[in-house]
This record gives C-alpha cells, structure tokens and sequence, in this order.
C-alpha cells in the first residue's frame, strides 16, 4: 500500500454546527477515535518533510487543520487536542488577530466566552467586531507553547485577488504583498518564518503559486480532496473537509484517504 496522510479541514468547533461547523461533542469523538485507533497527529514541519521525501512514516498519520482563527478554536478544540495529545495547525488571517489577555477555554471551570455560529461570526467581521470571534495573539501563544498547536498563514487580508482587479500583474503585486505581511507579522508576533499557507476559498492562479514560493511559502494548501503522497506537489496540498459526523463516516474516510489507491478510486467517482 502506498500511503498517504489524510489532511483535514476544520472550520468550527463551538455548540452551533452547520456546514463548517463540528460540535463540541463530535469533535471529541473524531478525536477520541484518532486516538483510539494510534493515528499519530504530525506537525506541519513533519508532514512538508513526508511531501518531499525526506521523512519515512510508518503507521497511521494524520495532520489536523483548521481555517480563519476562530476564537471556538482555542475554547473548544484546543483542550480536546491536549487531552488526546494531538497536534493541530490553524491557519490564520492575520489582521484579524488581536490583543488582550486569553479569554477562558473549556479546560477551565470558568463561564465560557461565546462562540457564535458561522452566519454571526460573518456578520461580526463585517461590523468590525473581529475580537468577538477571532483569536488572540495571547490565545496563539499559549496554544502554541504548549506545543499542541501551531499557526501558519492564511494570508493577511482573505482576499479573491481575481475579483479586486482584472489586472494580472496587479493581481500578483497585490498577492506578494499580501503574503509578505502575513509572513512578517507571524515573523513579529511568534518568530517564526512560516513555510505553510492555506488559500482562501482555496482559490489561486499558478503566478499566485509562484510568488508565494518566492517568498518561502513551500506548503500551499487547497480545498481539493485528494491523496498526500511522498513526492506529490507540496504546493497542491489536497484535503479532506470534515463534516458533524462520527462513527462509520469519519472512520471510513480516514481509511479512504490514507490508502492512495483507495484515495484516487473514490476521488474519481466522486468526480474529483
């Protein structure tokens, strides 16, 4: 068999679950059942290496994302994630991050902040309101110091470039520097030189691509669902969006995806 490491895609994680959006409870049992069944959870560092060939894995492997910074992130799946000891990856936006000391998670016997559904956390951005439902840079720090969860880029802005202007070059000047801010804030505020972005909406162009390698950006992740192997593109990065759903459904894909043939015959007839 050759393997392949099933990438998944979290949003959410709070009491309110929808399309991008899993329950306190379902995740638990997701991550009770990768746990369970000696998945190990690797850091994105880890997996890069595995894409390029220069780390063996052997087993069961899996790495754990989630998009935009949500604050339900650090109230509700970080302590999941500690107590099953599971490494994680969110990929922030980062002007949207803010200040201020962490607000409480639910590893703590203390009120929990609220986390609104997709729809408010939508309607908050747009009013400005990003610290009601973003994290915190505070909240990044503890999370990553604990060494459960890492945080790479997923841009500064969370932009659709090809929509803002028809303008090929401008679109690329706009991207760079986009891109270079999100580098350089990660750089500022948890000194690290991240070689990890995720696409918003996972839309790109390949001039896109190639200004993001330029500047260091080595893993670039999609929306796509795929196989991860040894020697696929790290800069086409599929994975596989997780649904509020437990038992036979998470189980089955995982087994699916960390199958590359498996992963490329279920792709194929579901038109992927």
């Amino acid at each position: 068999m050759t393997q392949s490491v099933p990438v998944l895609m979290y949003h959410h994680v709070c009491p309110h679950p929808g399309t991008v959006t899993v329950s306190p409870e379902t995740f638990e049992a997701q991550m009770a059942h990768l746990a369970r069944a000696g998945y190990q959870a690797l850091s994105a560092n880890a997996f890069l290496e595995f894409i390029e060939g220069r780390r063996p894995l052997s087993g069961r492997d899996v790495l754990i994302t989630f998009d935009d910074g949500y604050l339900d992130n650090y109230v509700y799946a970080y302590p999941v994630l500690k107590r099953y000891g599971l490494k994680a990856t969110i990929f922030a936006i980062t002007s949207r991050i803010g200040d201020g000391s962490a607000r409480a998670h639910s590893g703590d016997s203390v009120p929990l902040p609220p986390t609104p559904d997709h729809r408010a956390c939508k309607a908050a951005l747009a009013e400005n309101r990003m610290d009601d439902v973003m994290l915190r840079w505070s909240e990044i720090e503890a999370m990553e110091a604990s060494g459960t969860v890492e945080v790479h880029s997923h841009t500064h802005s969370h932009q659709r470039w090809d929509r803002m202007y028809a303008d090929p070059a401008q679109r690329v000047d706009a991207v760079t520097a986009d891109l270079g801010l999100s580098r350089a804030t990660l750089t500022k505020r948890l000194g690290k030189n991240s070689q990890h972005l995720c696409w918003p909406w996972g839309y790109f162009e390949p001039a896109y691509q190639e200004a993001a390698t330029r500047l260091g950006f080595r893993a670039q992740y999609t929306v796509e669902r795929g196989v991860n192997v040894a020697g696929s593109d790290p800069r086409n990065i599929a994975r596989l969006v997780i649904k509020d759903r437990t038992g036979l459904w998470f189980a089955s894909r995982l087994r699916i995806y960390q199958n590359a043939f498996l992963g490329r015959c279920y792709g194929r007839l579901r038109g992927r």
